[in-house]
């Protein structure tokens, strides 16, 4: 269970910044965008919020992909070693993150199954996580904790 968990954990760090990734490659409002704008006539103003929103896509999408390598890392470096916070940790960076970002997209129109995904997929990998077990073994003397039984 363990090694699943993990696994979930990494794959939701990798898929958050996989989307932030996504988000930079975009040079075009899409139709959606269009859509949620009315679909205005061409003009300089059009021209002046096609800028905007792309530089505020890119803005989010950096820091979706900033959200991924900390979930990484936070997965690699503290929870795979049991520390307490780093799980909650995870689970607040990864709901801030994509709820914020799905429900920009909800409201906008655009197809916002992949916030959710990752979502489902960062909260299942939290609560399926079980820490190690850890033996404690007797040794001429002193207690000692270990690993293995």
């Amino acid at each position: 269970m363990r090694a699943l968990s993990l696994s979930l954990l990494y794959l939701s760090a990798v898929l958050m910044f996989v989307g932030g990734l996504g988000d930079q490659f975009i040079r075009r409002l899409l139709n959606v965008h269009i859509d949620f704008l009315g679909n205005p006539p061409p003009s300089k103003f059009l021209d002046n919020t096609e800028n905007l929103i792309l530089l505020m896509l890119h803005s989010v999408g950096g820091g979706l992909m900033a959200c991924g390598v900390g979930m990484f890392v936070l997965v690699h470096y503290g929870i795979r070693k049991n520390v307490a916070w780093a799980r909650w940790s995870f689970l607040l960076m990864a709901w801030l993150a994509q709820g914020f970002n799905g429900y920009g997209m909800f409201m906008s129109g655009s197809y916002y199954f992949y916030p959710v995904l990752v979502l489902f997929i960062a909260t299942t990998g939290i609560f399926l996580y079980r820490k190690e077990r850890q033996f404690y073994a007797y040794r001429q003397d002193e207690w000692t904790v270990s690993d293995q039984a």
